[in-house]
């Protein structure tokens, strides 16, 4: 008896979920810096771009605030304050029918950036042999964002070494045989001044915040 009475209870929770399901689709669109474009997360300051769509409608509005229509089912989202924003959709369908559907999505402020020597950021033990050739790379720290940069120089220290400039994102060979020459086990390189440009069309504007510095301990 309570076998049956349990399997009753779970149809009609199935029941319950199956008639709450939203046929509304809100997601990231491909110019969005999102990782994950399913992901019920919106970044403030920045414009969010957003797809909506209703399969086999008639027609459907959407509003929220900072929600502004940039073309067919093409949206973009500025949020505001708060930790969350709700998008509304008015949704009629081909029978004249009409229904309601609210999308939750969370605000998130982005986080700061990190800079990266070989895949690895803040402190790092390297040997000096696999400095050759290696390549800076900076992004943010929430790993559900990307965005396209030029990293444009960086300065790197050697102890007992004058501060060398380097341009462009990797260890040139100059800079190699350098820290060949000069470099000792035990010793700490320094990346730091990081100077790089914003090619991602969303973050125009955005304010780039400190970036951190790489110490390389050799060993």
């Amino acid at each position: 008896m309570q076998k049956k009475i349990s399997l009753l209870l779970l149809f009609f929770s199935l029941s319950f979920y199956g008639q709450n399901d939203t046929i509304s689709v809100v997601k990231h669109t491909d110019k969005d810096i999102t990782v994950n474009k399913e992901k019920k997360i919106i970044y403030r300051g920045i414009t969010n771009s957003l797809s909506i769509e209703v399969p086999n409608c008639k027609s459907f509005t959407a509003t929220a605030d900072g929600l502004k229509i940039i073309s067919k089912n093409l949206y973009n989202l500025i949020p505001g304050s708060g930790s969350e924003v709700i998008i509304t959709i008015n949704i009629v369908f081909k029978n004249n029918k009409k229904k309601t559907e609210k999308q939750l999505f969370q605000i998130k402020n982005i986080g700061g950036f990190v800079t990266s020597i070989k895949g690895r950021s803040g402190f790092v033990r390297l040997q000096k042999t696999s400095l050759k050739d290696a390549i800076i790379k900076i992004g943010f720290e929430d790993k559900n964002l990307s965005f396209s940069n030029k990293i444009n120089s960086f300065s790197l220290k050697i102890p007992g070494v004058p501060t060398i400039e380097v341009y462009g994102n990797k260890i040139n060979q100059q800079t190699y045989d350098k820290i060949l020459k000069n470099a000792s086990i035990g010793d700490q390189i320094t990346i730091s001044d990081i100077r790089f440009t914003v090619l991602e069309e969303a973050l125009k504007g955005f304010l780039i915040c400190k970036i951190n510095l790489i110490l390389i301990e050799i060993y």
